[in-house]
């Protein structure tokens, strides 16, 4: 064949070959075509959480403060700070001259109370005596410095007395309306009188500061005008804070995992109490900040988070730190699927590529609430079992609708070991028999 013989029969086949590439590959091209995937994962169901790490610090429960009025009624303080307490300890002797005076005080008030609470039962027995002897249509007159004033269709009783009792009726039931309010003021005088009557009794009450709760005396303020003792209770809880950022995600009842050194394990809590207000500046806040790497971008926005524990943290002192992680979203049966393998919408949605059970590419849209471990997890769009592969690049879109979609076959190579332990004889035989 001539030179120009062959330069002829090869442009007639580029041409024929480029044309059939244009066929193939054109964007209006129906020609169906399959695409070779290398890289594809069968998804399994499973359980996810999205836990939001915190530095944590062992409290107390809560904090109870006993103040005393300054440095001239305390003869001698008890306690110091470190100290356990019992509800009832003394946590300080009072000066004897000053106890006197309160006794006196309390005595009198006693007195008081007594004397109130007899003129009251009399004023009752009147109040029945004068409605005895009184008709429905009468005006009442009790002889106990009341003040009776006529009106029109009916009388008016004011009672007043020493105990600055006073009561206003009308003529209908005005008897049953004054003995139910002396009974009301008689069942308050005795309520006070029981608790003063309790207070006499108890004879260190009045030369001693008692202890209201269990405890651990965390400070005393010795000097001063005004004296404290500030008691830490037995019952612990892990506290940590909520940055401006973080505060929308955390709720009561959100399950915390805990763990730190004089923790066996890690030990579940649950979040109790979430602030609304910003922390005010106390050793626990500002040791936080000093331990959380992340700074706040409002300095003032740090809220306290409590954490409650079923297991006794008595093992752990007051101020450890601990760490705490806080499941702030859960999905349970859900997927996950690797992040650059799917098209981002935003933090919530997402596109991806699966396998029908025909074997085509299928684009589906995902719900993917958090991430885990940089894996998205998928709530709605995928489920076990499917078949899901990458996102084809921008340079494949001449692959347009659902191609077929073909994968690598699955082999199973032997190790170096085995691939030593065998004899020619043996490949051979493999070969040839197999």
């Amino acid at each position: 064949m001539s030179k120009l013989g062959n330069i002829t029969v090869a442009i007639v086949i580029s041409l024929f070959l480029g044309f059939n590439f244009y066929l193939l590959f054109n964007k209006d091209s129906k020609i169906s075509k399959s695409l070779y995937v290398s890289e594809f994962e069968r998804l399994s169901a499973g359980d996810f959480t999205d836990k939001m790490p915190k530095e944590g610090l062992i409290a107390p429960l809560e904090m109870s403060t006993v103040y005393v009025g300054n440095e001239d009624e305390v003869e001698n303080w008890l306690v110091t700070e470190g100290d356990k307490v019992k509800i009832g300890d003394e946590l300080a002797l009072l000066n004897t001259e000053r106890s006197d005076e309160e006794k006196e005080l309390l005595n009198t008030k006693h007195q008081a109370l007594l004397q109130q609470k007899r003129e009251i039962e009399s004023l009752i027995t009147d109040l029945n005596t004068s409605k005895s002897k009184t008709g429905t249509g009468s005006s009442s007159n009790v002889n106990r410095d009341e003040n009776v004033t006529e009106v029109e269709g009916g009388a008016k009783i004011e009672l007043d007395f020493k105990v600055d009792f006073t009561v206003d009726v009308t003529q209908e039931g005005s008897y049953a309306q004054a003995h139910a309010a002396a009974e009301q003021q008689l069942a308050e005088i005795s309520k006070e009188l029981t608790v003063v009557e309790a207070q006499v009794a108890q004879e260190s009450l009045n030369t001693a500061i008692i202890s209201p709760v269990s405890g651990v005396v965390s400070n005393v303020i010795r000097h001063g005008s005004k004296l404290a003792v500030d008691i830490y209770s037995t019952e612990k809880i892990v506290t940590t804070y909520a940055k401006d950022h973080e505060w929308q995600l955390i709720e009561e009842g959100d399950r915390v995992t805990i763990q730190g050194a004089g923790l066996e394990g890690v030990t579940e809590g649950i979040v109790t109490f979430v602030s609304e207000l910003p922390a005010t500046e106390n050793e626990l806040i500002e040791t936080y900040k000093k331990i959380d790497e992340e700074k706040a971008v409002n300095p003032l926005a740090y809220y306290e988070v409590q954490i409650t524990t079923p297991e006794e943290l008595s093992t752990t002192p007051y101020g450890h730190n601990v760490n705490t992680a806080i499941i702030i979203d859960e999905a349970s049966g859900a997927v996950s699927v690797n992040e650059d393998w799917v098209s981002r919408s935003d933090k919530k949605t997402a596109k991806g590529k699966v396998i029908d059970k025909s074997g085509k590419s299928v684009t589906v849209k995902l719900s993917t609430p958090f991430m885990e471990d940089m894996r998205l997890i998928v709530t709605e769009g995928l489920a076990s079992g499917q078949v899901v592969f990458p996102m084809p690049k921008p340079t494949h879109d001449i692959y347009k609708g659902n191609p077929n979609v073909f994968i690598k076959m699955p082999t199973d190579m032997p190790t170096k070991k085995e691939w030593k332990s065998w004899t020619w004889k043996e490949y051979m035989k493999y070969m040839i028999l197999k």
